[in-house]
């Protein structure tokens, strides 16, 4: 294998200052010793970095060489944990600076796992530097990155995949299967439900604040050593400086999700970017619009948010419309709070409904005739909607909170039966079939084949996301071109698809 330490220190902080205006032509696949695996860098080890690498530790085409990371306890104990996989006295290389990993002619491909805000940047140029990528989604920060992402897989041929891992789920293939298939008629409604648990909050992001409880500014300063004044701006990247806050980036080797940045404006884009790029995901492939989107957006008619730190915003309740392809009549998509089901279909002929562990199937009705209201919805939860007409459900216990446990085989008997059944029409649907996210992006790296979920799907996804946050963030509606990727008509509260300001010379150029 490739000293990649060695190359590592050759090219250290001359590669970041040399790094623009290297080589952009398409780039073709460096070509193997035998024996020798794909390298893989992974850029980002918070604790969905952690979970990806030893996703990418398991494959067995590609193997682990370089950890970047700006905080240095997270990068050293990924490193360790790489060394101790392999257990072959190789030393895994580490890194400060994502351009340094860019630079090396020998990292075959990257995978990014930082937050939103700097996901495209380090895509495109990733892909300019000949690397193969594979990004956590939401895919972008904004709609415009989502297309500049698009544009560069097209000039750079490399291959992509977004981290929309239900795509690879069994529970949600059978699920889009069955609407792409017809086995529910005509779709003209969808439900795609997330937030907060319990609560009917949890939609948009939130305005800009320094500290999560400015009381205690002082004490959420801590840990700011630890980065150093070049770590926390690196960090920054292209959002605007603001003061460091453990709470918006927690240093070291933690075990929770870090929220605060999610909802921050400037990195993130709430739980419409963090559960909405799945079960939006979900809705936009069973109704088949990966290569199109919505024409309308409908502002939310839910009461305003008194929590102070939402900024007033509306939580959930906004909806979207597309055009079908099926019979070209309108399909409204409603954001509804956190429940049972992730993503709700509504046919002529039936519903089906999908979350993880979770699938049912109700069919010889018209689901369409009445609006899907708060009683029809309630109904679904608990399955006591139309019970005579379900044809499968497995509404329980399925797997532990972890998902990766399984409780009972009930939701296996589901599939089992739901695929049997309409066998001809899952078969008519004809989706990509793919075991794992990881696994089917490892595959296509040496196949060179289009992954499950490139960067016209994940960024098609991400739009979704984000026109669900402009929507509650400039409490408005408004027209859009699906083609264009962009605002039609009037414009009146001078919403943008760009990100406003790049800080330090971030900008994206394709």
């Amino acid at each position: 294998m490739t000293n990649i330490n060695r190359r590592g220190f050759l090219f250290g902080s001359a590669a970041a200052a040399a790094f623009v205006g290297c080589s952009t032509a398409k780039a073709g696949v460096r070509e193997l010793k035998p024996g020798e695996k794909r390298n893989v860098a992974m850029i980002g080890t918070g604790i969905q970095g952690r979970f990806l690498r030893d996703e990418f530790l398991r494959q067995k085409n590609v193997r682990v060489v370089a950890i970047c990371d700006v905080d240095k306890a997270r990068r050293e104990d990924s490193a360790a944990a790489v060394d101790a996989y392999y257990k072959d006295g190789s030393k895994c290389a580490t890194y400060a600076d994502f351009r340094d990993v860019l630079a090396i002619p020998e990292i075959d491909a990257v995978c990014i796992a930082t937050p939103d805000h700097w996901h495209a940047y380090i895509s495109v140029e990733a892909m300019k530097h000949g690397k193969d990528v594979y990004c956590e989604k939401p895919m972008t920060f904004s709609i415009d990155e989502a297309k500049k992402v698009i544009a560069a897989q097209k000039k750079y041929g490399r291959v992509f995949q977004t981290g929309s891992m239900q795509r690879s789920w069994r529970v949600f293939r059978t699920a889009a299967a069955l609407v792409r298939g017809g086995v529910i008629g005509n779709v003209r409604f969808v439900d795609a439900n997330y937030g907060r648990g319990g609560e009917k909050l949890g939609g948009p992001s939130h305005p800009i604040r320094f500290f999560d409880v400015p009381a205690d500014a002082a004490k959420e300063s801590e840990g700011y050593e630890l980065l150093g004044e070049k770590g926390w701006d690196m960090w920054l990247g292209p959002a605007k400086w603001r003061p460091y806050s453990n709470q918006l980036a927690p240093v070291g080797v933690n075990k929770f999700f870090p929220m605060f940045w999610r909802f921050d404006d400037d990195i993130g884009s709430g739980y419409n970017g963090d559960w909405g790029a799945h079960h939006l995901d979900i809705a936009q492939w069973g109704i088949d619009m990966d290569d199109s989107g919505p024409y309308k957006v409908i502002c939310s008619e839910e009461p305003h948010s008194t929590d102070l730190f939402h900024g007033g915003r509306r939580q959930f309740g906004m909806r979207m419309l597309f055009k079908s392809k099926q019979d070209g009549k309108d399909i409204e998509l409603y954001h509804g709070p956190f429940g049972v089901w992730g993503t709700v279909f509504y046919g002529t002929n039936g519903i089906v409904a999908v979350n993880r562990g979770k699938i049912a199937v109700w069919t010889g009705f018209d689901a369409t005739a009445v609006k899907p209201n708060e009683e029809i919805r309630k109904g679904l939860q608990d399955v006591t909607y139309m019970k005579d007409s379900i044809v499968a459900e497995s509404v329980g216990k399925d797997y532990g909170t972890d998902m990766a446990v399984k409780a009972d085989d009930r939701l296996d008997k589901a599939l089992d039966l739901l695929e049997k059944k309409f066998a001809a029409e899952i078969k008519k649907a004809g989706l990509y079939e793919s075991p794992n996210q990881i696994q089917n992006f490892c595959e296509c790296v040496d196949s060179r084949k289009m992954t499950i979920s490139p960067a016209e799907v994940g960024g098609r996804s991400c739009t979704l996301c984000l026109l669900c946050n402009m929507s509650y963030v400039y409490d408005t509606g408004f027209d859009w071109d699906p083609v264009k990727m962009e605002i039609a008509g009037a414009n009146p509260k001078g919403i943008s698809i760009k990100r406003d300001h790049y800080r330090n010379g971030w900008e994206i150029e394709v």
